[in-house]
């Protein structure tokens, strides 16, 4: 016998469509001479982006509907923020729904509906994402909730209802944690009450299909999205932006976003008030891809259970290559430039911020003089908390 080897056409063409990705991303960077390490990272994070747009694309099916990982480390696009999780799950615009599960003790839950597969962002159909809040709803035992999502109430039901809007196509969640090892996250199934439609070979095929453009598109999208802010915020500046809420921000935010570019014994401090209420605040920095910066293993952002108030009431951090022995330093790592971002979740009001930029050596001479000398262990001990925080939460 002799063997005979079959051959998958298929296969074959789904290879031949995500082969070009790397060699298209590394041209639309657009960053002088990468070397091999850069190129590197940069292939790494096209094939998170295929493993998303399996996870978020391929495998989903709303008829049988399941949360899957969105963004987190390992898939860093779009700069997610490292105080929430992110899951998603494809619906039918047409069906009925259950949510289910434990509300967990996290500073929010929300269930937003989007109108686009992922990649669909650019296209100009999209509408503003809604958002449903599991504080909302009616908690009983041990903080359990059960939630009906469909485009009517249905007849004779008088439990929690969110209505399932015309042009919803997908539910992103996200969850909050200020404080990661001690905050519960919730816990939430999703079920189709009712009998859809199967998913045609067709769709099935169109999806394998759109892989290479998923992961060249989402990334490029944030290549570009980063270039955008350097462009039109400026440079080592932190300016509101409307952007983001266009492109499948939370609407209940206030971002502002801006481009840093600091030579590695550089330090740029940002001074602001505190909103007088606000649900959540955070800052993160991101390389010039929109990746934040690793946040479970380097400290790359800030909210309000990590950060130290000044005697003063405002907010002072420090950007900065070295450290500088602040409690509040973000570390950019060894990126050129990057994006830094900061949000204020409902707040009453939005401070400005400025920024300034300065040696590390010259650091506290824009700080107050009563902020403390952080050590070296008090370091190591915030990085050991990131480290186990993040992985105590679900990001899988």
């Amino acid at each position: 016998m002799t063997d005979s080897k079959l051959r998958m056409p298929e296969w074959d063409a789904m290879l031949k469509n995500i082969a070009p990705v790397g060699d298209q991303l590394v041209n639309r960077w657009g960053r002088e001479n990468p070397d091999a390490d850069d190129r590197r990272e940069l292939f790494l994070l096209a094939l998170s982006a295929v493993a998303n747009g399996y996870l978020d694309h391929v495998s989903f099916d709303p008829r049988k509907p399941t949360w899957t990982p969105c963004w987190n480390i390992a898939m860093n696009m779009g700069g997610p923020c490292p105080d929430y999780t992110y899951n998603s799950t494809e619906v039918d615009p047409k069906g009925t729904y259950r949510l289910s599960g434990f509300r967990g003790t996290n500073r929010f839950v929300e269930v937003g509906q989007q109108s686009y597969e992922l990649l669909g962002h650019e296209g100009p159909t999209s509408h503003p994402p809604v958002q449903n809040a599991l504080d909302e709803l009616t908690l009983g035992k041990d903080g359990w909730f059960s939630v009906i999502l469909s485009a009517e109430r249905p007849a004779g039901y008088d439990g929690d209802w969110w209505k399932l809007e015309p042009w919803t196509a997908r539910l992103l969640m996200r969850q909050c944690s200020v404080d990661w090892i001690n905050e519960v996250d919730a816990r939430m199934a999703i079920e189709r009450l009712d009998d859809g439609p199967e998913t045609s070979a067709a769709e099935k095929d169109r999806r394998i299909g759109n892989l290479g453009p998923w992961a060249e598109g989402m990334v490029r999208f944030d290549i570009d999205l980063a270039r955008w802010y350097r462009e039109n915020h400026g440079v080592n500046v932190l300016t509101r932006s409307k952007k983001i809420e266009s492109i499948g921000g939370m609407p209940n935010q206030v971002y502002y976003d801006g481009a840093y570019e600091i030579e590695d014994d550089e330090a740029l401090v940002i001074e602001t008030a505190l909103p007088q209420s606000c649900l959540y605040w955070s800052l993160l920095v991101a390389d010039d891809r929109f990746s934040t910066i690793d946040w479970a293993n380097r400290q790359t952002s800030l909210n309000e259970s990590q950060a130290r108030i000044d005697s003063d009431g405002k907010l002072r951090v420090v950007i900065s290559k070295q450290d500088p022995g602040v409690q509040n330093w973000m570390d950019k790592a060894d990126n050129p430039w990057g994006i830094i971002q900061m949000r204020w979740k409902v707040p009453s009001d939005a401070p400005d911020a400025t920024v300034t930029r300065c040696k590390v050596a010259d650091v506290r001479q824009h700080l107050p003089a009563d902020t403390p000398i952080y050590t070296a262990e008090e370091r190591a001990e915030a990085i050991h908390k990131r480290r186990v925080g993040y992985q105590l939460r679900k990001h899988w």
